[in-house]
């Protein structure tokens, strides 16, 4: 044997099927291509069905007494949800306000402590109403008929959303009575 003359070192034996690509095969080629297009237009319509979406939260949340907790004159946890009043700004926990005799006190304490006397003892409900730019649900709640958006507005704890005329209207009735934190002079 030459030494110039290239070996095979695998050779098909006569009962070997002759070798041929996808091209001899028209039906399977077409099968091939059928499926990666329909595979495809599933994939692209139906996305949300393929990768899983957020399934909707609930419209409202409830809880009885005991597991209602106020975390600050604006925000309340109703068992394992977290909800800010719609509306509703609070001065938060440890700013300072001086009242008129010149004393000083807390006057985020002194808003939690006035929303906390509103949902005592009550069951609380609240209607859901998207979320802040934190992505804190908000919420309207009523305690046993007591709406408690407006209640701690209109007892001047907390400051009102001007795009809500009643919220607004029941802060202008508090600062005119000086009620709640609208009897410092810092509020």
């Amino acid at each position: 044997m030459p030494i110039d003359r290239k070996r095979r070192i695998f050779r098909a034996g006569p009962l070997a099927p002759p070798r041929r690509g996808l091209g001899g095969r028209p039906t399977l080629a077409a099968g091939i291509a059928a499926v990666a297009i329909v595979g495809g237009t599933v994939l692209l319509s139906l996305p949300a069905a393929l990768f899983g979406r957020v399934p909707a939260g609930p419209q409202s949340v409830q809880a009885t007494a005991a597991l209602v907790a106020v975390v600050d004159g604006e925000t309340l946890r109703l068992g394992d949800q977290v909800v800010r009043l719609r509306g509703v700004t609070a001065p938060p926990r440890g700013q300072v306000c001086e009242a008129a005799d010149g004393r000083r006190f807390d006057c985020g304490a002194a808003a939690a402590t006035g929303l906390a006397a509103l949902l005592r003892g009550r069951t609380v409900d609240c209607r859901l109403q998207g979320r802040d730019s934190a992505g804190v649900v908000l919420a309207t709640c009523v305690a046993d008929g007591t709406d408690l958006n407006l209640g701690v507005i209109a007892g001047g704890w907390a400051r009102a959303a001007r795009s809500d005329p009643a919220l607004a209207a029941a802060e202008a009735q508090a600062r005119a009575a000086h009620q709640g934190l609208w009897a410092s002079t810092t509020f």
